[in-house]
């Protein structure tokens, strides 16, 4: 963005992708699916997960169709100027109100298990100075920074995640498929609107080094993240039984807790889910700011006038900012989450690529 080094590689990518989409949603899915499919849920979560991690195709063939061009010229291109700065700006409007949401959830979990007497908005206003210097770097920064930070998350997970398969009560699971499957599907529908952050796919192309190969690689990480979405349902239900992982706030943060390494001087088990929660919320905050910042400039390039991109990252700043700390608590928090991702996560990420992709194959089709 203020610098010239905003290429990055596959693997790279795939790096940032799967802790762009784990967020808050590996933290509160299995709640949420539990909840309509009770011990079935890590069926419908890895049945849901799956179709999303197939659906990636969708925004990979119309990147690599495209590969200088992000959602804001391929919609005006494809579906009219007007209609296509419109979505541009609701897209930027959606990824903000999603940043500033998930930044307050992980404010008031902070707030609640490590930084007790910290008001929220400092805690908000920390990460969001954190992310918009790295953000403001360049994207390649980003990328870099999610390659090394990739590592230190997922070598502790993956430890907790061994740990746990050897401690759970997998009799918590019983009977399978006890459910009907409109309880499933529900389930289903739960975890792909956890998938939010997809979007980005929409604006990262002109960023690749090589567009061409991204099929494959988005792919695998689409189908990591279901395993790993999967595990964790699968294994938080079998620690707590479906009656009470319906009663938790954060089943999986407690579920972490609950673990006891052997031989461990460290009393807390969570801090490790903490750590990998912490990363994802830069992870997707960073990723916020870089893209709608990204949204704007190319909204405005054909006005002779144009903002720079530091005043247009100041006012993206201030907007997560103001949506982080304008919820009374928590439970509204999770409410206004559930109404973004119910309607805005729908349209943006199902509605909108596959109308694209229609649209684009049957001008191909007349243009042969």
């Amino acid at each position: 963005m203020f610098s010239e080094n905003d290429k990055i590689s596959i693997r790279q990518l795939q790096a940032l992708l799967i802790l762009d989409l784990f967020g808050t949603g590996v933290v509160t899915l299995p709640r949420q699916t539990v909840n309509v499919a009770g011990n079935d849920a890590y069926i419908a979560v890895l049945l849901g997960s799956i179709i999303m991690a197939v659906f990636t195709l969708v925004f990979t063939i119309l990147g690599q169709r495209y590969t200088n061009k992000t959602v804001v010229e391929i919609s005006q291109m494809l579906l009219s100027r007007p209609v296509g700065l419109l979505l541009s700006l609701g897209l930027a409007i959606k990824i903000m109100i999603g940043a500033g949401l998930e930044l307050r959830i992980f404010c008031e979990m902070i707030g609640q298990s490590m930084l007790f007497r910290t008001p929220i908005f400092i805690t908000a206003l920390a990460m969001l100075l954190i992310c918009s210097y790295v953000s403001a770097i360049g994207y390649e920064c980003r990328a870099r920074t999610g390659e090394i930070l990739f590592v230190f998350v997922f070598v502790p997970f993956l430890i907790l995640m061994f740990l746990a398969i050897f401690t759970a009560d997998y009799s918590n699971l019983r009977p399978v498929l006890s459910h009907s499957t409109s309880d499933i599907a529900k389930g289903m529908w739960y975890t792909i609107l956890s998938f939010q952050g997809l979007e980005f796919l929409f604006l990262v192309f002109p960023y690749l080094q090589c567009p061409k190969r991204a099929k494959k690689g988005m792919l695998q990480a689409g189908l990591i993240i279901a395993f790993f979405m999967t595990l964790i349902t699968l294994l938080t239900i079998a620690v707590f039984g479906q009656y009470s992982v319906t009663n938790k706030l954060f089943p999986v943060l407690q579920m972490m807790d609950s673990l006891q390494l052997p031989g461990s001087f460290l009393d807390r088990q969570d801090i490790f889910m903490l750590w990998f929660w912490v990363v994802s919320i830069f992870a997707s905050v960073s990723a916020a700011l870089f893209f709608v910042t990204i949204l704007f400039e190319r909204i405005q390039q054909n006005k002779n006038k144009k903002i720079p991109a530091r005043k247009w990252m100041l006012f993206v700043m201030v907007i997560v900012f103001l949506v982080a700390i304008l919820p009374q608590d928590v439970a509204s928090t999770h409410e206004y989450m559930e109404r973004l991702k119910k309607y805005g996560g729908t349209f943006y990420i199902l509605i909108l690529p596959v109308v694209l992709f229609v649209i684009d194959n049957i001008k191909r089709r007349k243009q042969v």
